[in-house]
């Protein structure tokens, strides 16, 4: 046999064993399972909405980072997803410190108008009012509230943790359902007004949330039923006067009011907000190793006026 035919019967054999692997490999448990997972973290929605889902999944698609969007209607069933799973909360966290702080002051547990001194320790980076202040400066709890969530100021966001207790508003928000929500121990103290430093055997550990939990959380703080309808009513007021418009708010029309909260921490990017627009809704974005940060901040900007002018004018996309 000559050597060009060996080489042929070489080639046709070995196309033969990848085949048969490809096929036993498509048909292994482990193979279907992991199909079968890839399935149900597809897009889920309502089949009556008008939402333009192809051109959502585009746009998304080509973020450049890993993109976690969610849209909730007010006042109809209509949504979109296209995952759900945890993801690093960044300054997300503020919302869920701010609705268990409050719960503590509807239990009587704390007072809005309880006062707290500055230590030296206290002071974090990031911390655009209270690092101006001098140590033993004291301040209300709702003066620390207020200072992270309009200024995003780190110190306020530790001190108010350090108050409440990390644990405890961790057991608070795992009892409401928030089920992919946690407030991480990296640079905070695990108990009620505990030591400023980790256990032997404590790692830190950044905070998760997602899309999913936001969406909850703003919808029940909507509807009155997150803490109370006075306390609810107090923080989506404070939602609604964020100067941060750059995110949800960059396209929509300047008349639109928003109460939501932004993060831009770095690689970790996120917005959450009700939209008060013809037809109001929440929406949630959340986007982790965005290495190109203005180009997946302009990518949320797209989707947030994709979904306000399809639910705003559902005739838009019908074209």
């Amino acid at each position: 046999m000559s050597i060009n035919k060996k080489i042929l019967l070489c080639f046709i054999a070995l196309v033969v064993v990848g085949a048969v692997s490809i096929t036993l490999l498509h048909r292994s448990p482990k193979y279907l399972e992991q199909q079968q997972q890839a399935q149900q973290a597809q897009t889920v929605h309502s089949q009556d909405t008008k939402l333009p889902y192809d051109y959502l999944n585009n746009v998304i698609a080509q973020s450049g980072a890993a993109c976690s969007v969610y849209y909730h209607s007010l006042e109809n069933e209509d949504v979109f997803y296209n995952y759900s799973g945890k993801m690093p909360a960044g300054d997300m966290v503020r919302l869920y410190v701010a609705a268990g702080v409050l719960r503590q002051v509807e239990d009587k547990e704390l007072a809005l108008d309880e006062v707290y001194t500055l230590r030296e320790k206290d002071f974090r980076p990031d911390s655009p009012v209270l690092g101006k202040l001098p140590v033993g400066s004291r301040l209300t709890v709702q003066n620390l509230l207020e200072d992270m969530l309009l200024q995003n100021d780190a110190t306020a966001l530790y001190k108010l943790i350090w108050i409440a207790g990390r644990e405890d508003l961790n057991s608070w928000l795992a009892k409401q359902g928030y089920a992919d929500t946690v407030i991480g121990i990296h640079q905070l103290p695990s108990g009620e007004n505990g030591e400023d430093v980790l256990a032997p055997q404590e790692k830190r550990q950044l905070s998760y949330t997602s899309v999913n939990d936001l969406v909850n959380l703003l919808t029940r703080l909507y509807e009155g039923k997150c803490v109370s309808q006075k306390q609810d009513a107090y923080l989506v007021g404070l939602l609604r006067k964020q100067p941060g418009r750059d995110m949800l708010g960059a396209l929509l029309p300047k008349k639109t009011k928003i109460a939501g909260l932004q993060s831009d921490r770095g690689a970790v990017l996120g917005s959450v907000g009700i939209i008060y627009g013809k037809e109001k809704y929440v929406l949630a974005i959340l986007m982790d190793k965005a290495v190109r940060p203005e180009e997946s901040r302009k990518t949320i900007n797209q989707i947030s006026s994709i979904i306000f002018n399809t639910v705003n004018d559902k005739e838009v996309f019908k074209k």
